[in-house]
């Protein structure tokens, strides 16, 4: 960076850093850590409001707002950003008079845009700007409870579901208020007061990303997006196995593909950690000169080849959630192949249980196979380059991925990996390790068989992997890239877009 006085920096986050652990997470800790003449304020949407922090904050993280989106009714429950007085004012202040003159009509365009065919996407950050005002002098519970409400979104969803082929069936009762519970929740983000900053950066083109859109609207706060993995895709993906209802799954599918298209829309810079995201930008809409990749980076020297003895066993190791997208389920099926090979397999999963029932499928499945004695779940590390160093081979068998810290990390100390072919994996490990394509178990134990029975290919590619690591993918590399990206927008500041509004 160039600059010597600070930068200010709201940094956005939905469901990671500082309270969940993972990949996005990791980013965020090194970014605030090594950065010190950025002033970062966290602001973080949680799924609860009592989530305890998973990381130590570095001094120059000023403040950790928590931005609830579950786990209550009423967001003045959760009112430290606000005196009671305020609270109390404005829950008086909301009578059914003020809902129908001054909330109703707002709702009403937000409800049409959002079912349009072709939604504008600046008439769309007008109205959520006007409605996070509105929350800001009146009582959300108070407001979207409201029989008003009810009303202009049963109206709006019937208009929209008409256009459908007539053979689809018309959503309960008990859908329409499925899909209300959530939109009260989802929108719960517009709630809360948006701090000022020189820069907004959000970390997901999701609901975190909504300040960031305020803050531009309101103050011409320039708006960087990093996107990790493509959250509409994953969305896509989670949706079906999620939610059983069609029309719920219909009704999300709106809200979300519209809140990712306004991120989209609005950010200055789309920056995704990997090329591969940058298909579904552009797709999207995010013109190519809008689009600049910024790799994630690890530490070289806390990440090194340090590899131990050969143990008896030929060891393969993974790390990452427990999760249907990170796949496990198939490389338990590839080990069941491998056992066949190898008496002496020993299959070790890393990584704390992000999804029960998937769990437990996990571990039915080992039991079914009758693998107990190979395959192990390890939990989570602290140590995670002594895995990396133990393992013979290190597998990731991920569905969805975008650019993951663990293979970078496994790469750095010198890892021989076997990887499935998806989002950025392909950028990170180039002709560094093997690839396999995605729900392939058979092809994931055949490249794991390979690499067990040659000792010289695994040697050579771990030290491909790590001179891969020193070239193109070190943390220094990465905090430099996003030092002078800040700079860069810091110094075309824009203009206040909309005027505030008052109520």
């Amino acid at each position: 960076m160039n600059r010597q006085e600070s930068i200010s920096v709201l940094l956005t986050t939905e469901g990671t850093y500082p309270f969940y652990t993972g990949g996005v997470s990791t980013w965020c800790h090194r970014l605030t850590h090594n950065l010190p003449n950025i002033d970062f304020t966290v602001l973080a949407v949680v799924t609860n409001p009592s989530p305890q922090s998973k990381y130590d904050l570095a001094p120059n993280v000023r403040q950790l707002i928590k931005v609830p989106q579950w786990g209550l009714l009423q967001p003045a429950e959760y009112s430290c950003h606000q005196l009671p007085s305020v609270v109390l004012r404005n829950r008086w202040n909301t009578t059914p008079q003020v809902i129908a003159a001054r909330f109703k009509p707002i709702f009403e365009r937000f409800l049409a845009l959002l079912f349009s065919s072709s939604c504008d996407k600046e008439e769309l950050g007008r109205v959520l700007l006007e409605l996070h005002s509105y929350f800001q002098w009146y009582d959300y519970q108070k407001t979207m409870n409201s029989a008003d409400a009810w009303n202009v979104l049963w109206h709006a969803v019937r208009a929209a579901w008409e256009c459908r082929p007539p053979a689809t069936e018309a959503p309960t009762l008990a859908e329409l208020k499925q899909a209300y519970r959530l939109l009260y929740h989802l929108l719960m983000v517009l709630h809360f007061p948006v701090p000022y900053a020189d820069i907004a950066h959000s970390s997901a083109a999701s609901f975190c990303g909504l300040p960031c859109v305020l803050a531009k609207l309101a103050n011409g706060t320039p708006y960087l997006l990093t996107e990790h993995g493509v959250y509409l895709r994953e969305q896509y993906l989670n949706l079906r196995r999620q939610v059983r209802s069609f029309f719920a799954r219909w009704f999300l599918c709106r809200v979300v593909e519209n809140v990712v298209e306004l991120n989209y829309y609005f950010a200055d810079l789309v920056a995704p950690v990997c090329a591969y995201n940058s298909r579904w930008e552009k797709q999207l809409g995010v013109p190519a000169d809008r689009i600049k990749v910024i790799f994630n980076g690890v530490d070289p020297e806390k990440f090194q080849p340090d590899r131990q003895e050969s143990s008896a066993r030929a060891r393969v190791s993974s790390v990452g959630h427990i999760y249907p997208l990170k796949g496990q389920l198939d490389l338990i099926h590839a080990a069941a192949e491998l056992r066949a090979k190898f008496n002496n397999l020993e299959v070790r999963f890393y990584g704390t249980p992000a999804d029960p029932e998937y769990f437990d499928a996990c571990r039915g499945k080992v039991a079914a196979f009758k693998l107990e004695d190979c395959v192990r779940f390890a939990g989570s590390t602290t140590e995670p380059w002594k895995v990396y160093n133990d393992a013979d081979v290190m597998a990731f068998p991920s569905i969805s991925e975008a650019f993951p810290y663990a293979v970078l990390e496994a790469m750095s100390c010198g890892a021989a990996v076997v990887a499935t072919d998806v989002g950025g994996v392909r950028e990170a490990l180039g002709d560094c390790g093997l690839l396999v394509p995605a729900r392939t178990p058979h092809a994931m134990a055949e490249a794991i068989s390979f690499l067990l029975n040659n000792a010289t290919e695994r040697a050579r590619l771990g030290q491909l992997a790590r001179a891969r690591i020193l070239q193109h993918f070190t943390q220094e590399q990465f905090l430099n890239s996003y030092g002078r990206t800040y700079c860069q927008l810091l110094s075309r500041r824009h203009q206040r877009f909309l005027p505030a509004y008052s109520w």
